[in-house]
């Protein structure tokens, strides 16, 4: 079947596949740009920062199996089949489609850190339908699954990784503050074996954090809006 996808589907960066809470998509690029072929997310969530720079040799590294999953789904699928996904009236239990599919849609209704079931309130009030599931946004991840066929995608722990090259390590953590609403969430993480290994990879660093952090110097990058419509106040650690 042939697409007649816009320009805006075809530019060069991808727009959001998974919607993840704390994702970095709008704000990647206030963040250094890669300095390496390589680009390595141990917290890869919606690999916000990766979408931006999509060509590059891409690893996504998550601990949580379900967002490992939809992003092996999302990289083996096709745009028919993404296309052919139905919309969601009850729960996407009702669908018969993969789990994996499930989860993915499950990410659409809502926004936050977990695949849901239902619609919720905000999609069902039909404000900016875009941000949703539906006929859009399949159309949009329908134009852009032949551009992650190259990523890698691993389930496994941030410090089992090993990779002796140097690279550009987008380090984005659960919050030390406020990171409770994953299923893996801050009270797994040991942040200060966690700034260790961060300051041992080789080659480019960025780590993310909110203000009040304090495992690394972290320095002021931005304020932005949080998918809740609240302020955030963005801080970085950089070895570059």
């Amino acid at each position: 079947m042939d697409y007649l996808f816009s320009f805006h589907e075809q530019r060069r960066e991808l727009r959001p596949m998974i919607k993840y809470f704390g994702s970095k998509w709008r704000s990647a690029l206030r963040y250094p740009v890669p300095k390496y072929a390589t680009i390595i997310e141990p917290f890869a969530g919606g690999a916000g920062y990766s979408l931006r720079y999509p060509d590059h040799n891409i690893v996504l590294i998550d601990k949580d199996p379900i967002i490992i999953s939809i992003w092996r789904y999302l990289q083996t699928v096709t745009p028919d089949e993404i296309l052919a996904l139905p919309d969601v009236d009850t729960s996407v239990d009702d669908l018969d489609i993969c789990q994996q599919a499930r989860w993915l849609i499950g990410f659409w209704l809502n926004t936050g850190a977990r695949s849901c079931k239902t619609p919720s309130s905000w999609m069902r009030s039909g404000i900016n339908p875009g941000s949703f599931w539906g006929e859009s946004l399949r159309r949009r991840i329908a134009a852009q699954v032949a551009r992650i066929r190259h990523w890698e995608m691993h389930c496994n722990d941030y410090a089992a990784i090993d990779v002796p090259e140097p690279a550009t390590w987008f380090v984005d953590p659960p919050y030390q503050m406020l990171g409770m609403y994953y299923r893996y969430n801050r009270k797994t993480i040991d942040y200060a074996a966690l700034a260790e290994w961060c300051k041992t990879r080789p080659g480019q660093v960025i780590v993310c954090e909110q203000e009040g952090a304090d495992w690394l110097p972290f320095k002021k990058l931005i304020h932005s809006h949080t998918a809740r419509h609240t302020m955030s106040s963005e801080v970085i650690w950089t070895n570059a």
